[in-house]
């Protein structure tokens, strides 16, 4: 695979969960400004509503503010620039990204006419800003603003202040949008600096952070195959030795503050079995973190019982990645624990009721060097398999329903599927083989080369609602 098809593959880490993420995080930036009442109340009002995910009636009130503080665009910019910046970002909760980027600049444009420029007071407004562009996938233009956020905080509050952290998070969804995930690399790196400077190195606050910054770069490395040139399995084998030693050192911190059996251990226990898990190589050491993992939320008082199960599946999806038979045990103890009400059946569904890939993870889309000669030019690419999964996980009976790309990619998709393992089904208390399951594989044809891109990535971490899905037919 080409190197531009792999980045553009990794750019689909920055997809549905984080165009949620701007439409909550938003919220986070709303200007309180002072009100005399009856509209203090309205404001109130306006913000209860936003947060219920009510925009219709959020906007509405919103309206009536501005409405009512026209005559402050001249005589009280700043109040009257907190209320567009305010309307922009209701709009932008409610998905309104054309309408909200305007008002929310409008709004900057008033404020600015009274604020110096490296007031933090912009700092609201330059965040809710920079999360409407994002979101318009203007990139360029997002990571700008929220640079300028982040020389504001500097200029104000020193190099390694806490409050710039939000603003490093977005910088890192942005450069992996653009497919600079060596950029992306660097801000994660200089997130853990700051966040060590602010709360301590080995401080229990510090430990959110290690989680996070562990997961991305086992995300990352996961991205590289195994099998790639000497330099490309080298920076994979650092990722991943970064990933490790920071879920360790969480680890380490958690167990000398609250002993070492405290639920909180589970989290980074977990996210270190992952990590092992994506690495391949130094899969069979997920099991001590696992089995540590399950025995800790056993012997935890508060436990109930869907975290005794999530625990059970949780080894039981090590022991079915492992091709090991006692996978098989754990799976039917998770699910005869969650037969104990209507709720905990329910959970037993979501859990057991259809085959779940655990691996590889599926591809949101593949990519094509062209189109092929046969396809229409707008006519949609895609293979579509059917197939079985058996009661131990593994896949057979695969075969071709349809496709229009070359037998080359089908061939490729087909081993893929093949060797794909998954959490089978239970009914009835009993593992079962699931017949007739299908996969809708899209393609598309590569139209771009990112630039300053390393070698890296043929897998995606996370699937927008357009994954390819799985039914059962029969």
């Amino acid at each position: 695979m080409k190197l531009s098809l792999i980045c553009l593959l990794f750019s689909f880490l920055i997809s549905t969960s984080e165009r949620i993420a701007a439409e909550e995080d938003s919220l986070l930036y709303i200007y309180e400004p002072e009100l005399r009442s009856p509209f203090a109340d309205t404001y109130r009002q306006m913000l209860s509503h936003a947060n219920n995910n009510e925009f219709d009636l959020a906007t509405n009130l919103s309206d009536v503010l501005l409405e009512a503080h026209l005559d402050f665009a001249d005589s009280n910019p700043v109040l009257y620039g907190q209320l567009m910046v305010n309307h922009g970002i209701v709009r932008t909760a409610a998905t309104d990204y054309e309408v909200a980027l305007p008002s929310i600049n409008d709004g900057l444009k008033h404020l600015e006419s009274r604020t110096k420029p490296f007031s933090v007071d912009l700092i609201r407004g330059l965040m809710a800003k920079a999360i409407a562009e994002f979101s318009l996938d203007q990139n360029t233009e997002a990571e700008d603003t929220f640079r300028r956020v982040q020389h504001i905080v500097h200029r104000n509050q020193g190099v390694y202040a806490s409050s710039q952290l939000s603003a490093l998070s977005w910088i890192t969804k942005t450069n992996l949008k653009r497919g600079e995930v060596l950029a992306a690399d660097r801000e994660q790196r200089f997130t853990l600096r700051v966040a060590e400077q602010s709360f301590g190195s080995q401080s229990v606050e510090i430990v959110p952070f290690l989680t996070s910054i562990g997961a991305y770069f086992a995300s990352r490395g996961s991205t590289i195959p195994t099998l790639m040139q000497s330099d490309a399995r080298l920076q994979r084998d650092l990722l991943f030795r970064r990933s490790v030693d920071l879920y360790q050192r969480a680890v380490r911190i958690l167990e000398t503050t609250y002993g070492e059996d405290d639920i909180r251990l589970v989290k980074p226990l977990r996210g270190l079995a992952h990590a092992r898990l994506l690495q391949v190589t130094n899969r069979k050491r997920a099991e001590a973190a696992l089995t540590r993992s399950l025995k800790i939320v056993n012997n935890h008082s508060g436990s109930d019982l869907t975290d005794r199960a999530i625990a059970l599946v949780d080894l039981g999806d090590f022991y079915t990645i492992m091709r090991d038979e006692k996978a098989s045990p754990l799976y039917l103890e998770a699910w005869n624990k969650l037969q104990e009400d209507e709720q905990t059946r329910a959970f037993a569904a979501q859990l057991f009721a259809l085959p779940e890939r655990l691996f590889p993870s599926e591809s949101d889309t593949l990519f094509l060097d062209r189109r092929p000669d046969a396809a229409d030019e707008d006519e949609e690419l895609f293979v579509s398999l059917e197939y079985s999964v058996t009661a131990a996980g593994t896949v057979k009976s695969v075969r071709v329903v349809d496709k229009n790309v070359p037998n080359e990619q089908v061939r490729i998709l087909r081993y893929q599927v093949r060797n794909a393992l998954y959490r089978p089904r239970i009914e009835e208390g009993e593992l079962v083989a699931t017949e007739g399951l299908t996969f809708y594989q899209p393609f598309s044809v590569s139209s771009a080369t990112i630039p300053n891109a390393p070698s890296t990535s043929n897998d995606i971490l996370t699937a927008p609602e357009s994954a390819p899905h799985k039914q059962m037919a029969r």
